[in-house]
């Protein structure tokens, strides 16, 4: 058999798992700011009782006084959020919504409790996902910038004695933990990190089922070649280690998406103060809808401990 046989036949297995791993990053890592108006629009044909309460949330956030931002990422992507000033409270939460979501599904119902408590508030949109631009997510490495970003923005815009928490679902959990792995202004007192995971690695070797070592490296190298950084450096075991910001977590131990015991090494990683809950028979990203009272019975008054009243 001639050598470009051989070359061909060993090429075959190569150009597979080149293909295999552009498919997957598309299905795991794209976005849907394309489809978010269809997602509305299915959440109002829905009879589920947490989906009516999260559509409810959308129509309070689009009916409360409210003013639409937008910054440049330091990609260049155009990002957006959603400003409630809430009569000038300067006490501030910054909401960030998890994978394919938007603020008023992550943060449906927390989001009138905040407001109702005198908090201003930051909705944002991650990049790619709701009202902001972009094709891929990374799953917190530039997402975590990002939020920097917008920190930055609303201690300029409207003025730097403000006191702000950082508030999470999943993915954007995840973003606030890596971010309070870095130097935050002293503006940032506190955060809430509701079922994020370990390390993106970690939660896709969990979840695939069958993604080999060299798949994950090859999607990592996809995901480089696509947003310019890899999802390797979603660490947020690391972060936690660094962190100086008192942070609360919180998880259900029926999640079926971000195991329970990932809340358990962050906890134990955490260099900062911290506290937890676990929410018995709560799934992903629905604590709240699962125990309203003992979530506000919680969270608020660790809000009031480093934001005041």
């Amino acid at each position: 058999m001639k050598w470009y046989w051989y070359a061909l036949i060993a090429s075959v297995p190569i150009s597979t798992l080149v293909s295999a791993s552009l498919v997957i990053h598309k299905m795991v890592f794209a976005g849907n700011s394309d489809k978010a108006q269809e997602i509305i629009d299915g959440a109002r044909k829905s009879d589920d009782p947490t989906v009516r309460m999260r559509i409810e949330t959308y129509d309070h956030m689009q009916a409360y006084p409210h003013e639409a931002l937008s910054m440049r990422a330091r990609d260049g992507l155009t990002l957006r959020a959603n400003w409630y000033p809430n009569g000038g409270a300067k006490r501030t939460v910054i909401l960030v919504h998890g994978w394919r979501s938007a603020p008023w599904w992550d943060f449906g119902g927390v989001f009138e409790a905040l407001y109702a408590a005198g908090y201003a508030i930051l909705a944002v949109s991650q990049r790619a996902l709701y009202e902001s631009e972009g094709t891929y997510v990374t799953y917190g490495v530039r997402e975590k910038d990002d939020l920097r970003d917008w920190i930055d923005l609303i201690l300029e815009r409207f003025g730097s004695d403000r006191r702000i928490a950082l508030m999470g679902v999943s993915m954007g959990a995840a973003t606030v933990l890596l971010a309070s792995g870095q130097e935050l202004p002293d503006a940032v007192k506190c955060a809430v990190s509701d079922c994020a995971y370990t390390r993106a690695a970690e939660l896709f070797r969990e979840g695939a089922h069958g993604w080999l070592p060299v798949s994950r490296f090859c999607v990592n190298v996809v995901s480089y070649l696509r947003t310019g950084v890899g999802y390797l450096g979603a660490n947020c075991l690391k972060a936690v280690q660094r962190s100086h910001t008192p942070t609360y977590f919180v998880h259900g131990d029926a999640d079926e998406v971000v195991p329970y015991r990932m809340m358990g090494e962050l906890y134990d990683a955490c260099a900062a103060n911290k506290e937890r809950w676990t929410v018995p028979g709560a799934k992903h990203g629905e604590a709240y809808a699962t125990d309203p009272d003992g979530y506000l019975a919680r969270i608020l008054p660790f809000l009031e401990r480093y934001l005041g009243k």
